[in-house]
Formats: C-alpha cells, structure tokens, sequence
C-alpha cells in the first residue's frame, strides 16, 4: 500500500493537525514500510511525496511529540525517533470512521478521551482546566458541538486575558487605527471585548504582533467550525475533527501564550 493509499481511507486531512499528520505518517512507514526508526528527513519525504504542505517547524513539532510520560514518540538516538505504544493506539482510534459498528465508535471515544485527557494536564490555570474536563465530557454522551463550542470560548476568554495583561498597549493601538466602528473603542476590561466582533479581535490580534500569521489561520478556521457548530445545520460533526478542534487549541493558543 503507498502512503498515499493509506491517507486516502481516513477521509479529509483537513480535519487532521499538523502533529496528527506526522503521527499518521510515522504511523504508515511503521506499519507498511517496516520503518521502526526514523528521522524529521524522513517526515519530510513522505509530506512531499503526497504533495501535502511541509510544516515549516516540523522539527519542532516532532521534537513535542517525544515529551510527557506517554508521548507518542519516542526519540531512540540522535536525530531519529520511533514510533511508541501510545502513538500507535492513538493513530489507530484515528481510523476509526464514525460509520462503524457501535462497538467501534465506542472504542474510538475510549481512545480520543484517553488522549484528550493528556492534553488537559497542559493547561496551567485552574478554572481553564476544569471547564476544558467538562467540555471533553461532552464527547462521551455525542455532544460534540457542546465540546466545540465550550473549547473556542475557552481559547477566546484565554485570549481576552492574555492581550489584558501583556499586550493591552499595542491592541489598542492597533484598535484606534482601523478605519471602521472599532476605531472608538478603548478596552481596558475583559467585558470591553464584547463590543468587538471575534473575528475583528483576531485580526487586530495579527496586526498588532500579537499573534502570529500561522495562528492567526488556525483560529480562523477553528471559528468557522464553531459558527457550524453553533447553528442548527445537517453538517456532521466527526469525532476526529473534535479531537483536532482541542488539540490546536490547547497547542497554538493555551499552551503558547501563556499568562
């Protein structure tokens, strides 16, 4: 099977993160390559033979992957890594489609808990913490666009708190130089924030140096699927794009800018 075969029975990478992405490919040159060692040059090889966009800190994000007590990869010598039992279990309740038996949606709940549960531990503060455990309770009785939703206004309010007390200076500043409504806000509360729309907030976030262009996209994306989520629609909620929704969240937001 070519790795592209293999990519192609998951379904939509989109839904899929950049570490998943490298976890599903360190996954395939295990598995059908018989590849149990392997460096970021290899990662790198496999993202162009399908075309897909190489991740500009793919060494980093390998790298992340070694850390914690079940990282899912495990580094063996210099500059190579392995695949671990929890990487394994992990790509695994990936492939699992949410068309399958009862039995296998169940074991797909069990695993991506299990794996979102690792996650929460990265998440400092307490209150943040906590209502993150309450919306990753969400998923086992199906609510996942409960998960969703609770997990962007998590991402929002950690925001709010982190431009309130490291950037305020430089988002107002940016804020008094649109050309729009915006221009005669002045925030110096976290309630001032609701006068300005999300995705106003996260452009003047990008503007102003804040927040990275890299971050700035997943947030964008991350807010149209909770728009989807938050209205009554037929659009089907997938478990994996659950699973990557936290993920990003908790990596490019909680963990990144921290207070």
């Amino acid at each position: 099977m070519t790795i592209l075969e293999f990519l192609n029975q998951i379904g939509n990478l989109k839904d899929f993160s950049r570490k998943s992405l490298i976890l599903l490919i360190t996954y395939y040159l295990r598995k059908y390559k018989g590849t149990l060692e392997f460096s970021v040059s290899d990662i790198r090889g496999s993202f162009q033979d399908i075309s897909l966009k190489v991740p500009s800190d793919l060494a980093r994000l390998t790298r992340g992957l070694t850390k914690g007590k079940n990282s899912p990869l495990l580094r063996t010598k210099k500059k190579y890594f392995s695949l671990s039992l929890d990487g394994v279990r992990e790509v695994e309740s990936y492939l699992t489609s949410d068309k399958q038996n009862p039995a296998a949606i169940e074991s797909f709940i069990h695993n991506a808990i299990t794996y979102l549960e690792k996650i929460i531990s990265k998440v400092e503060e307490d209150n943040k913490r906590r209502f993150l455990a309450e919306a990753i309770a969400c998923i086992k009785v199906r609510a996942k666009r409960a998960t969703i939703i609770m997990t962007w206004l998590m991402a929002l309010q950690h925001l709010y708190d982190y431009v309130l007390s490291k950037k305020l200076k430089d988002f107002n500043l940016t804020l008094s130089q649109r050309r729009d409504r915006y221009n005669k806000i002045q925030v110096t509360t976290r309630d001032d924030f609701s006068d300005v729309k999300e995705s106003v907030f996260i452009e003047i976030c990008r503007s102003s140096g804040i927040i990275s262009n890299d971050v700035r996209k997943i947030l964008d994306e991350k807010l149209g699927i909770r728009n989807t989520c938050a209205h009554p629609s037929n659009v089907e909620i997938h478990d994996s794009k659950v699973v990557n929704f936290i993920e990003e969240i908790v990596d490019n937001v909680i963990d990144k800018y921290k207070i």
